[in-house]
Order: C-alpha cells, then structure tokens, then sequence
C-alpha cells in the first residue's frame, strides 16, 4: 500500500514535470518570418542580380565555345582526310583556343560560385542574427526553455511565437 502511493506520488510529480516541459518549449517558423522581411526580400534580389549577370556572361563564354566548335565542324566538313591533314595547323590553333576558353570558362564558374556564397553569407548573416535575437527577446519573455522550428515537427504542441517575433521585428 505504501508502495502503491510513493508510485502514484512519483506519478504525478513525473507527469506533472512533464506538462511543465511543454509549457517551456515554443515553436516558430523561420521560413514565414524571413520571407515576410523586407531586408531578406532586399537580398534576395541582390543576389538574383549578381546570379543572373554571372548566368549571362557564363553563356556568352559558352557559346564562345559553340561557335569555334561550329567554325571547327564547317572547315572539316566534306573535306577529305588529305584536305584535313592540310590544315592541321590551323586545327590545332583553334583546338588550343577552344582549351584556353574552356579553361577560362571552369575557372569563372568558380570564382562566380565563390563571389555568390560570400555575398549570400555578407547579406543573410545580419538578417540571420536579427531574426535570431528577436526569437531570444521573446522566448525570454514568455519564459520559454526551447524554441523549436516548426516546419521541422511532425507534431507541435508548444506556444507559436511566429506572431509575436514578426511583431517586434515590424513585419506583418
């Protein structure tokens, strides 16, 4: 008998740390507040530029190449092999020019995908750490432990703070 009330005791005490638990945890949807920020909405369209001026000039050296490929195909085409040995020269200037473009062209892609990440880290980094400070401002006030993503749960029973961080962030 004594046995049974220190379980149901230990019972209660367990369930009720339980519920105390899931009154400290909060969840919030980082996804809703960044695109509802005018400063996310402002990188973005700075990066959509940069992306879209390296995209261009990525294929105008593509069709750089094309079209020494093209000029390659109509000198070589119907022309026996004697008349292709004959101009051995000039192929294999041209074939060195089309190296030297395709070299230029792999190592603009990566100084372009280089340039790209650190201008996205430069831009998201303050938008980051502003969304971030505003989920600890209001976590602390309402005396939340842990603040969950929400898109991340299956099941979310914590208090949604989206509202109340857009809120002080002045985003509707």
């Amino acid at each position: 008998m004594k046995n049974l009330r220190l379980l149901t005791v230990f019972a209660f005490l367990f369930i009720g740390s339980f519920s105390l638990t899931a009154q400290e945890i909060g969840v919030v949807s980082i996804e809703e507040i960044f695109n509802a920020l005018p400063a996310k909405k402002s990188a973005d369209e700075t990066m959509d530029k940069m992306v879209n001026a390296h995209k261009t000039e990525i294929e105008k050296r593509e069709n750089a190449l094309k079209a020494i490929e093209e000029a390659v195909q109509t000198k070589v085409g119907g022309k026996s092999q004697q008349e292709i040995q004959g101009m051995a020269a000039e192929l294999e200037s041209m074939q060195k020019d089309y190296m030297g473009k395709q070299q230029e062209l792999v190592t603009y892609q990566q100084a372009a995908a280089k340039e790209v990440n650190e201008k996205e880290n430069a831009l998201m980094k303050p938008i980051e750490q502003t969304v971030k400070n505003s989920i600890d401002k209001i976590a602390a006030a309402k005396g939340l432990k842990y603040v969950l993503e929400k898109g991340m749960l299956i099941y979310a029973n914590g208090m949604d703070i989206t509202a109340d961080v857009k809120k002080d962030l002045g985003i509707q």
